[in-house]
């Protein structure tokens, strides 16, 4: 199993080894407990695997008491932008 890269850009590994639908719904979990359990923005590439990462990523925020605002495919300034317009706690 190969191991995680954790940096300023996110959480990195290989999809299906380390980086695990259980794996992505912990760390999403602790970051809506770290958003205060409020509304967060979420936007995924077009990667073969985004759509299985997207519902990980919404288990752990709503399992958090999140609320979700997903806006799709989308690049990284585009969730910036959506957070601030949405007063989300975080994206």
């Amino acid at each position: 199993m190969s191991s995680l890269m954790n940096s300023v850009s996110g959480v990195r590994g290989i999809v299906g080894e380390g980086l695990t639908p259980e794996v992505i719904a912990r760390y999403s979990t602790a970051f809506g407990t770290l958003c205060g359990n409020g509304k967060v923005v979420v936007g995924r590439d077009t990667r073969i695997s985004g759509p299985m990462i997207e519902h990980a990523v919404f288990s752990g925020l709503m399992a958090s008491g999140c609320s979700v605002f997903n806006v799709g495919i989308s690049t990284t300034p585009t969730i910036q932008i959506a957070v601030k317009n949405l007063e989300a706690d975080g994206g």
